[in-house]
């Protein structure tokens, strides 16, 4: 009898996991493709690479309804380097003093919400605002042709999807929308402690939005600044990096570090094509500030066919004659829902001494980089 029992009983543990995650949403992106880039004093570069549009990740995400209009909301959504023997996450690492080296960490996402009437209120590790501003309103964004994001990562700006845009331990608020006007705001510690002493690193963001028809408009404004009289190195910084900035063993008291940001972006879709333009104004410290602006178009020129072009240029103010300008025209074919096919041309100009690169390649000071690259996307 007791055999009975328990043969009945193993397959309904087995299966109640099953059963409670039904409402589980695995997905993910599969891109890779292959360039060849030209940099100035450089020897020419050919590379087959994972996420050359679109950056490959798999993720897992779901809800679960609580009653009374309330939603609890996960995500997990980690980076894939698929032309590698890496697995998931890549094989980035954590900076020293605690901050995700870069937006291409190996998790992307790792959040839990809690959505409603009221809005939705999300904790963990997360994109922000400041990456969602960036990818609405920059065309490529986020991808190898991105020539706004290099020109803004070359500045010193932190927010660029190519750059260390995602933060952890986040506090995060996105409210309805009322009348087209929608408000984010989130609070992260990247630095909850230091590690000898007393300091931690704060960064706040609000996100500001307007949304009617064809027309969209957002504005992120951001302050990072650090509290506390134990010493930081500048290294440890993932985002404290810029033409003209301090050397990264430069050490400085928590209470001195400060960025202030401020991003502006309009979106218009005109029907024959639609429109994009974003400025940045970026100060580090006691440094000048840096701008960068960029403009673009994606033009629909066939059912399944699509043309992308932007402009982009900077003004950088903390160190002499290191200004940049970018160019790059990509098409985009789907060839279902899910895939997509591209080709695309970048090409990135500098001053003197400025040294703006292309997908990790920078030049040496004042040449220019040449990038053609083409690959396939797959979503699932």
């Amino acid at each position: 009898m007791k055999k009975k029992i328990i043969a009945l009983a193993v397959p309904a543990v087995l299966c109640a996991p099953v059963l409670a995650q039904e409402n589980v949403q695995v997905y993910g992106v599969f891109d890779v493709g292959a360039a060849r880039i030209d940099a100035g004093g450089k020897e020419t570069r050919y590379k087959v690479d994972s996420g050359v549009l679109r950056t490959s990740r798999l993720g897992f995400k779901g809800s679960e309804d609580l009653g009374n209009g309330l939603k609890l909301n996960f995500v997990l959504e980690y980076r894939l380097n698929v032309d590698l023997n890496d697995g998931i996450g890549g094989n980035y690492r954590t900076d020293a003093a605690g901050i995700q080296g870069s937006t291409s960490g190996p998790a992307r996402q790792q959040l839990l919400g809690l959505s409603g009437s009221f809005g939705t209120f999300a904790f963990g590790r997360m994109n922000t605002t400041a990456f969602d501003w960036a990818v609405r309103y920059t065309v490529l964004g986020a991808s190898a042709f991105d020539v706004t994001g290099n020109n803004a990562m070359a500045a010193g700006s932190r927010i660029n999807p190519l750059g260390d845009i995602r933060l952890s331990n986040v506090i995060a608020y996105k409210s309805p929308a009322f009348a087209g006007f929608r408000v984010d705001a989130n609070y992260s510690r990247p630095i909850e402690e230091a590690a000898a002493g007393n300091g931690r690193v704060e960064a706040a963001q609000l996100g500001l939005y307007y949304d009617n028809g064809p027309l969209s408009i957002g504005a992120v404004f951001e302050n990072v600044d650090g509290r506390g009289s134990a010493n930081l190195t500048l290294s440890s910084l993932a985002f404290a990096r810029g033409a003209g900035f301090p050397p990264g063993a430069t050490v400085v008291r928590y209470d001195d570090l400060e960025m202030r940001s401020q991003n502006l972006g309009v979106a218009y879709d005109f029907g024959v094509l639609k429109a994009k333009a974003t400025y940045q104004r970026d100060k580090f410290m006691k440094l000048s500030a840096n701008k960068v602006w960029g403009v673009g178009v994606e033009v629909p020129v066939s059912a399944k066919g699509t043309v992308h072009a932007v402009y982009s240029a900077s003004s950088v103010n903390t160190q002499n004659k290191a200004d940049a300008q970018g160019f790059s025209l990509a098409y985009t074919h789907n060839l279902s829902k899910r895939t997509i096919a591209y080709a695309g041309i970048s090409w990135q100009d500098n001053e003197r001494n400025g040294t703006s690169g292309i997908w990790a390649t920078a030049p040496d000071a004042g040449k220019d980089v040449k990038m053609l690259a083409a690959g396939v996307t797959h979503m699932f």
